[in-house]
């Protein structure tokens, strides 16, 4: 891993630390305020509503202007959203701050995640692409584990503007860390050819290798967002505590940084897709067995399967987006990946509540099992259309070849 890319990845890191301490801050400081159940979740709905709004177009422009305006202007955006709690307090100005900042935490933070992700890709040789993305998935792991328990903390502690300092301090750490040693690294330009037309949008649907890996994000994404939001229902529902709940969603967390850790080793004995649909195999099974158990140590092994399977699957999609990706059009790639997984975010929480309503948590996770072992049928026949096969061979020649020279 060069050094740029570690520089990225730590980049993205300490931002994203500002931007879910931020959010989790906000919607415990809306709750804390009377808001109710409603309002925070709209709240929580605007950061991945208005960022799918602007995704796809948000992508074609980083594909035109290259990565330093993109993650400055983001981080600038996200420096806004973390001022307005500190200096319009709720008690004063009601709950009218806190949705504007989740509101523009979530656009700021896309265009700098969208970007890191396309420099992670670019900046990477083919061999070291999926173990590349493996290490920043893992600082997305570790940033969802980190920022939720320090703001917890010190709202427990010493209050909700502490919080709220931290996740400004933490984003203009981040800038600061991007001007002075990042920025004058990263190219002016992706050094692709510029796509002169597009025929819309959703173009990029119609390629068939393109959609493949689209739906299989989105379906992954799915199942992401039940087991954040479905999880306690049952809890709940089987009459486990809050931190007997919180403990399962920690342990799910934990594997996915966990399998993270060893994918450098798995990528050597299976392709990305061979990789995505073990994941949705085992997610499959992960998801049958959970309303099979109501005991708390059973349920958090479920869990870590549940986990090593979502977690492996990030990277792998990751790698296969720059691989399929048309030339000079990674971006947009990007762009409708993150559409269509904010939509899921603004969408699927309220599905999900629905049904769970009338037909029980149980019933939920059975569906999602049968969904998850439709779609590994899917991805088992994906590769066979995958551009990323002439790179697993050429990966494969470089592998056979380096016993030779090394004789």
């Amino acid at each position: 891993m060069s050094p740029t890319i570690l520089k990225v990845i730590l980049l993205t890191v300490v931002v994203q630390i500002g931007c879910v301490a931020n959010r989790v801050t906000c919607s415990l400081n809306g709750l804390y305020e009377h808001g109710t159940a409603l309002e925070v979740g709209i709240m929580m709905a605007l950061f991945a509503f208005v960022p799918a709004l602007f995704a796809i177009r948000a992508g074609q422009w980083i594909d035109s202007v290259g990565p330093k305006k993109p993650v400055l202007y983001g981080i600038l955006i996200m420096t806004v959203a973390a001022v307005l709690p500190i200096f319009f307090e709720v008690k004063t100005f009601g709950l009218w701050p806190l949705f504007a900042a989740c509101m523009i935490n979530g656009l700021g933070f896309m265009l700098v995640s969208m970007t890191n992700q396309q420099l992670v890709g670019h900046l990477s040789s083919v061999a070291g692409r999926t173990n590349n993305f493996a290490f920043l998935a893992m600082g997305y792991s570790t940033a969802n584990l980190s920022a939720p328990i320090a703001s917890g903390y010190l709202i427990d502690h010493i209050g909700f503007q502490s919080s709220f300092i931290m996740a400004l301090s933490s984003v203009v750490l981040g800038l600061l860390t991007f001007v002075v040693l990042i920025r004058p690294k990263l190219p002016a330009t992706w050094n692709r050819p510029k796509v002169v037309k597009r025929k819309g949008s959703f173009e990029l649907m119609t390629i068939p290798h393109v959609r493949n890996v689209l739906i299989a994000s989105s379906f992954m994404s799915m199942a992401w967002d039940l087991q954040s939001f479905m999880i306690p229902v049952y809890g709940t529902e089987i009459g486990l505590s809050a931190s007997q709940v919180g403990w399962i969603l920690g342990v799910f967390a934990a594997a996915t940084f966990f399998v993270r850790l060893f994918m450098p080793i798995i990528s050597r004995h299976l392709s990305e897709w061979q990789t995505i649909t073990c994941a949705f195999a085992l997610g499959a099974i992960s998801y049958a067995l959970f309303p099979i158990f109501e005991n708390f140590y059973l349920l958090a092994c479920v869990a870590f399967l549940l986990g090593m399977a979502l977690g492996s699957s990030q990277p792998n999609v990751m790698s296969l987006i720059h691989t399929e990706s048309p030339p000079g059009r990674t971006g947009e790639a990007l762009g409708l990946r993150t559409m269509l997984i904010n939509l899921c975010h603004t969408t699927l929480p309220i599905i999900f509540g629905g049904a769970g309503s009338v037909i029980g948590a149980g019933a939920v996770f059975y569906i999602v099992a049968g969904l998850m072992g439709g779609v590994s049928a899917f991805t088992s026949r994906c590769r066979k259309q995958s551009l990323s096969s002439a790179v697993e061979r050429v990966v494969q020649e470089r592998n056979d070849e380096r016993p030779t020279k090394e004789n």
